[in-house]
């Protein structure tokens, strides 16, 4: 493995640390506490230590500066002792399910500039005709798997929100209320959050495209922008879109697994060997991008955000 495969490397493991944060925005019945141990130290270390990611930060002035803090904000907020997202308690991790927005908000964030470091860097390498055709490889099933259980996630968030503000309207018979408008804030930041998603994605790929559609749809649908198909009704709408979402899943999820163990397992051995030495003059690769969800305002008329 060629130093720039070991930075990519790098650099796509703490990727799959942040996009598995998001396991806590998945309601389930117990949440394994050394997952969230390992996942705990391993959001900070990348900073705390000399790595590729943090000669990145270093180099990249203003922006590097602001992503750490994204970083560390993210830590606190989340993982941190006084954190009431996540708690460990006798009975197991506990999880605070009305703060998923928080946990969205730092995982795309630091994803997306990730991701964009890493494409910087493979275009780099391309550039000057070296070899980390594996690492991209990798790193394109991530990004795969990362926008599934986004779109898992963030659509289940969608649909219990939609059927929330639609029961607030109900009890106002038909009127807004600020419990309809406070409801369809949160709806537009999730929507946002779906089109950041969507924007920092390089897939291509019919599958991937297939579901991004029908999310993209759903949206349009939920937010007066479209009609619902002939026959069908919500409910059966949402069903369907999160049928097709987590068929995309079960098909991102093995094959990344496939490929990323080996890739890890090889930069374990060259670590041990002593040859993954970490630059300490790395130059940025990409500006920090801003998570892309601007533009996101309520409709006057119905409360719900202008899709």
């Amino acid at each position: 493995m060629n130093r720039n495969s070991q930075i990519i490397t790098t650099l796509i493991h703490y990727n799959v640390v942040i996009r598995d944060t998001l396991e806590y925005c998945l309601r389930k019945d117990s949440y394994d506490t050394k997952a969230y141990d390992e996942k705990k130290r391993s959001v900070l270390v990348e900073v705390d230590q000399k790595t590729p990611l943090k000669a990145i930060l270093d180099n990249s002035g203003e922006a590097g500066d602001k992503l750490e803090k994204t970083i560390r904000d993210f830590y606190d907020n989340v993982y941190g002792e006084n954190s009431t997202i996540l708690k460990k308690a006798d009975d197991g991790l506990r999880v605070d399910h009305a703060q998923h927005l928080a946990i969205y908000d730092g995982v795309v964030a630091i994803h997306g500039n990730v991701e964009a470091m890493i494409l910087g860097l493979e275009r780099e390498a391309i550039k000057n005709k070296i070899d980390v055709s594996s690492a991209m490889e990798v790193n394109k099933a991530e990004n795969r798997l990362y926008c599934a259980v986004a779109f898992l996630t963030m659509t289940a968030d969608l649909a219990g929100l939609f059927r929330d503000y639609n029961q607030a309207r109900a009890e106002a018979k038909g009127e807004e209320s600020a419990s309809s408008r406070f409801i369809g804030n949160d709806i537009g930041h999730i929507i946002g959050l779906l089109n950041s998603v969507k924007a920092n994605s390089h897939l291509t790929d019919a599958k991937y495209k297939a579901v991004e559609d029908k999310v993209t749809a759903l949206v349009e649908m939920m937010t007066g922008r479209r009609d619902l198909p002939q026959g069908k009704n919500f409910p059966e709408v949402i069903k369907d879109t999160e049928a097709s979402i987590q068929e995309f899943v079960r098909d991102s999820e093995a094959p990344f697994r496939k490929i990323y163990q080996p890739l890890i397992k090889e930069l374990i051995e060259e670590a041990a060997k002593g040859q993954n030495t970490i630059p300490g003059d790395s130059k940025p690769v990409e500006t920090p991008i801003e998570r892309k969800d601007t533009g996101i305002e309520l409709d006057p008329v119905t409360g719900l955000p202008k899709a």
